[in-house]
């Protein structure tokens, strides 16, 4: 089961066509007062004195955001001609093979 979205419903999301550059520029400011009020939880468990919750809290945000970015790379990387991906270095594809190993 998916945390939030699955990535395949993702892909089916699409903007409205008839978006405007206001609304999308609402949608940001949302996204910002919502990571505002996060930050306000955060800050009102570290005084009094949940430490720890506070801290798993802004691991499980660091987690979700870092999946969204290797979502977002990984659809663009589907997109691009394999012969015109980006080439790594030995010890940088060594890496990836780290991770992918690291993944299962």
């Amino acid at each position: 089961m998916c945390d939030e979205l699955c990535g395949r419903d993702l892909e089916l999301l699409k903007l409205p066509k008839g978006w405007t550059e206001d609304v999308r520029h609402a949608v940001l400011n949302v996204i910002g007062i919502v990571r505002i009020a996060m930050l306000t939880g955060r800050e009102f468990l570290i005084r009094e004195g949940d430490v720890p919750s506070a801290r798993i809290h802004r691991l499980e945000t660091e987690v979700a955001m870092l999946r969204e970015e290797l979502r977002i790379n990984g659809a663009r990387m589907k997109r691009i001609d394999p012969h015109r991906r980006p080439q790594y270095l030995p010890t940088e594809r060594m890496a990836i093979l780290e991770l992918r190993a690291m993944r299962g």
